[in-house]
């Protein structure tokens, strides 16, 4: 089955409505759903309501990039609404779309876009491109809804596809394929903030965590560069995730009676019979059972 694309809100000056209808009708004639104000706002309907919905239904935010539209009040409000929905909620998509020379906008510089300036047929391929890297990379994922790399600083002139069955989302990652596997592991760690330790004190366990890229079902070298492994933009990488845990209270009831520590006898005891009280509240720790509170512990990504 092939994977649906997101709703496009397309954000432009009034200026240029002419180009802007060309590439709207393009658009739906290839079933790519659009939010554009000449069909989606009726008479009656507030503005700014409208746009903020619009929005919200949508997953990648297409801006017209021209002199009028750089200029342009309502654009520089929109771009900036979209910016602060990708950070806050890792929701939306940027697609810069250039049909002139202008000034691009300083939180665009740094972002590939597709280039209409000197012919359309071949800037709309570009633009095509982008969701057909996007189908093709969430067929590989399941179908899972792909979701912004949430740090906006990166350029995108480079991007690859990042899944993980233990946070269950998949992403497009913007990156620099000459990046080890070793740095790419840290600056995902980082950026994900996902746990190297995670001490689960409610459940008497300590959880540690190990990390590995996988490309083509095979382990990359920590120290090999991306693009060394055959790594090209726009593929899917894999990451895997290892689990170790320790029970803590099974090491602590086990321990107290060896010899190795000295307890008062009424409150080891007491403290025996909590601990095992806790174990027994806490259910066995089967494979699934484990693997469910592993997984847990990436529930904030």
């Amino acid at each position: 089955m092939t994977a649906q694309i997101g709703k496009v809100f397309v954000s432009h000056s009034s200026s240029d409505k002419g180009f802007v209808d060309r590439l709207v009708a393009d658009l739906a004639s290839r079933e790519i759903p659009v939010w554009y104000d000449k069909f989606d706002l009726r008479v009656g309907d507030s503005v700014t309501g409208g746009i903020n919905e619009g929005l919200s239904q949508s997953k990648y935010f297409l801006i017209v990039l021209s002199k009028a539209s750089v200029l342009s009040r309502w654009v520089t409000e929109e771009l900036n609404a979209a910016l602060m929905h990708q950070v806050a909620i890792g929701g939306t998509f940027l697609l810069p779309v250039l049909v002139e020379d202008c000034d691009v906008p300083p939180l665009l510089k740094h972002r590939r876009y597709a280039d209409f300036r000197v012919n359309y047929d071949s800037g709309l391929g570009e633009l095509l491109g982008v969701w057909g890297k996007d189908r093709a990379a969430s067929v590989v994922a399941d179908n899972k809804p792909l979701y912004p790399w949430p740090d906006i600083s990166k350029s995108n002139a480079d991007f690859i596809y990042l899944y993980s069955t233990r946070f269950d989302k998949f992403f497009r990652m913007d990156w620099d394929l000459s990046a080890t596997a070793d740095q790419t592991i840290d600056y995902i760690v980082d950026t994900l903030k996902l746990p190297w330790n995670k001490d689960v004190p409610e459940l008497g366990m300590k959880w540690s965590f190990s990390y590995k890229l996988i490309f083509n079902d095979q382990g990359i070298g920590l120290s090999k560069a991306l693009c060394d492994a055959g790594l090209s933009s726009g593929c899917v990488l894999k990451m895997g995730i290892n689990g170790t845990y320790e029970d803590v209270w099974e090491n602590e009831l086990k321990e107290m009676w060896d010899g190795s520590k000295m307890y008062e006898v009424m409150s080891a005891m007491a403290r025996e019979a909590q601990l095992k009280e806790n174990i027994r509240n806490r259910g066995p720790l089967n494979s699934s059972r484990l693997r469910e509170l592993s997984n847990s512990c990436f529930s904030h990504v």
